[in-house]
């Protein structure tokens, strides 16, 4: 693809960041407006009268539920001390320079009539829902910023699955084309992450977004110089995709039990498998 050769300063692309109202978010969307101005950040936020917590308590139960809320509440000052270590203050709140749009979907028809005004010419996208066809189709390009090696590792919690497997040479960010197969698009480019015997899957995500939002840049670089972006086809078959639904609890708790044992330490030294091929920019 060839890029948008038209465009001769930062501030005359047309970007869209597409986020949930989450820190890490927060700083991506922040991070690329400081380089790219945004011309929307459109934030995806569950409704206030908590159907969607109802909702997955109908999939999950109360029990799974209440767990995972308890121990988000406990552990919600050693996520914050996280957020700062790799984002300073950027991920408290939007730069108000930054035009924002709430939502409640994601694929919702004013999102889309909305899109359809403004025709970006980029959509970034980060931790929101399955972004659907009829918004994709608002642009010319639309990527993803993904936790986790596609195709390796596609879908949710990927770098927890990974840490299952005693596969930490295979955690790390893709930047890929938004499509209709779940983190399947084609790969501008990945990365590693780097992993030391005390780090968490928090502290590793954390990391994951902070060199994702890195490669975001790069690629925003790429186009504005109007160098063309190369995009490598996936070999789905070589990985997994994991679903929602496959987070069980015993699986946590499985995952946890690790995290308290320092079983990382391991990993690393005596890993399942050696790192696999990714995609680096062109």
């Amino acid at each position: 693809m060839k890029a948008f050769e038209k465009y001769e300063t930062a501030g005359a692309m047309k970007i869209v960041s597409m986020i949930r109202w989450e820190p890490h978010l927060i700083y991506f969307a922040n991070r690329i407006h400081q380089s790219f101005p945004l011309a929307l950040a459109i934030v995806e936020k569950p409704s206030r009268d908590l159907s969607w917590f109802r909702s997955f308590i109908g999939k999950h139960g109360a029990c799974w539920a209440f767990l995972l809320m308890l121990d988000a509440l406990i552990n919600k000052k050693v996520s914050d001390r996280n957020h700062s270590r790799f984002f300073q203050e950027s991920w408290r709140t939007l730069d108000p320079q930054i035009p924002v749009m709430f939502t409640e979907d994601i694929n919702a028809a004013p999102v889309n009539e909305r899109l359809q005004r403004l025709k970006p010419d980029l959509i970034l996208d980060h931790g929101t829902s399955i972004v659907k066809n009829d918004i994709l189709r608002t642009s010319s390009l639309a990527l993803n910023l993904h936790w986790g090696l596609s195709p390796y590792y596609r879908g949710t919690h990927c770098t927890e699955w990974a840490l299952l497997n005693w596969d930490p040479a295979n955690i790390g960010v893709t930047i890929h084309r938004l499509s209709r197969k779940i983190d399947g698009g084609s790969i501008v480019v990945q990365a590693r992450a780097t992993l030391s015997p005390d780090d968490t899957v928090h502290t590793i995500n954390m990391q994951l977004t902070q060199k994702g939002t890195d490669l975001c840049l790069a690629v925003l670089e790429k186009i504005l110089s109007g160098d063309e972006l190369t995009f490598h086809r996936q070999e789905l078959a070589q990985g997994f995709l994991k679903t929602q639904r496959q987070w069980t609890f015993p699986v946590y708790r499985n995952l946890r039990g690790l995290e308290r044992s320092g079983a990382l330490a391991l990993m690393l030294d005596k890993p399942s498998r050696p790192g696999l091929p990714i995609v680096t920019l062109e």
